[in-house]
């Protein structure tokens, strides 16, 4: 009975669908880009190769969604400048998410600090 048992267990794991790798970005029917502009914009491109529909996800290091936009599957380009004045400096996840699946990217974020250059005036007076 025991063995009857295993067999069986055995014949169910062998018989069991593989669970695939995760999708790779060139499977996608999209195409992703970002990077951080000296502005402290983020300049985001999708190019879609399929109408279906992509949502973009801008994510802080808690994994909290501060911005969300939905590109319709009619729209097959797609091109954003993000302002990111308003935000902490440090890393964030940019999540680009079909139902084929999702390209994400990193995204670092920091302001200059401001520095004043120290200038001098000097003036030559002549000598008496």
């Amino acid at each position: 009975m025991f063995n009857l048992l295993s067999n069986l267990i055995c014949t169910a794991l062998l018989s069991a669908p593989v669970l695939s790798e995760p999708t790779t970005p060139s499977a996608l029917p999209f195409g992703a880009s970002a990077y951080v502009t000296s502005e402290n914009k983020i300049r985001v491109s999708v190019v879609k190769s399929a109408a279906e529909p992509v949502m973009v996800l801008l994510r802080n290091d808690k994994k909290e969604i501060i911005f969300q936009e939905t590109i319709s599957k009619k729209e097959l380009k797609y091109a954003a400048k993000l302002d990111m004045k308003n935000l902490a400096d440090g890393a964030y996840e940019l999540e680009f998410k079909s139902a084929q699946g999702a390209i994400r990217k990193q995204v670092n974020v920091a302001t200059q600090p401001v520095s004043t250059p120290v200038r001098s005036v000097v003036l030559n007076t002549p000598a008496e």
